[in-house]
């Protein structure tokens, strides 16, 4: 099938305008399966790390991409086994049935609206690595050196984050 006449999934779409399992925001790492090659992920330039016998990447992954609010993947045919099996709740209930494409599209803008605006909070208290997820921002962000005074704007950032946390948990985290 040429590409132009390739009809997206339900879920290629929702991926598309999502791409938080991807960027950091929903996961800090992943953790490689038994039977990947280490390697060969490292050649399609993943950078993985090794801990106590565990080899996993960080968050946001070397491979995503964000590119006029649309997400792609530059391994996507020989990404890792725990990136092929992920779906997130908004997929499962669009495929289930008892959620609509629409319905789950507006709780992805919902949640990065929110994502912006943790984001937003985070910029202005200083915290600028984009290189990590964005639990691991916010945790920096929020926290004091010997002698500083915690801001509304940190209470602000931690509100943000929680609410943010607590969405995503119900409406896009497994387990």
């Amino acid at each position: 099938m040429t590409a132009a006449a390739h009809d997206p999934s339900s879920s290629e779409r929702l991926c598309g305008a999502c791409g938080m399992c991807c960027d950091g925001v929903l996961f800090h790492s992943v953790e490689l399966q038994a039977g990947e090659n280490p390697r060969q992920l490292s050649a399609l330039g993943l950078k993985l790390r090794r801990k106590k016998g565990v080899e996993f990447f960080l968050q946001p992954c070397s491979a995503h991409r964000e590119e006029s609010g649309a997400c792609s993947c530059t391994i996507y045919e020989d990404r890792p086994s725990r990136c092929r099996l992920f779906n997130c709740r908004q997929i499962l209930a669009v495929e289930a049935g008892s959620v609509s494409e629409a319905d789950a599209l507006e709780k992805i803008r919902n949640a990065r609206a929110q994502v912006a605006r943790v984001n937003d909070l985070i910029s202005r208290l200083g915290e600028s690595n984009p290189a990590r997820s964005l639990a691991h921002r916010t945790a920096n962000a929020l926290t004091l050196a010997e002698g500083a005074e915690r801001t509304e704007l940190h209470d602000e950032l931690d509100a943000t984050m929680k609410g943010l946390e607590g969405f995503l948990a119900k409406e896009f985290r497994i387990g």
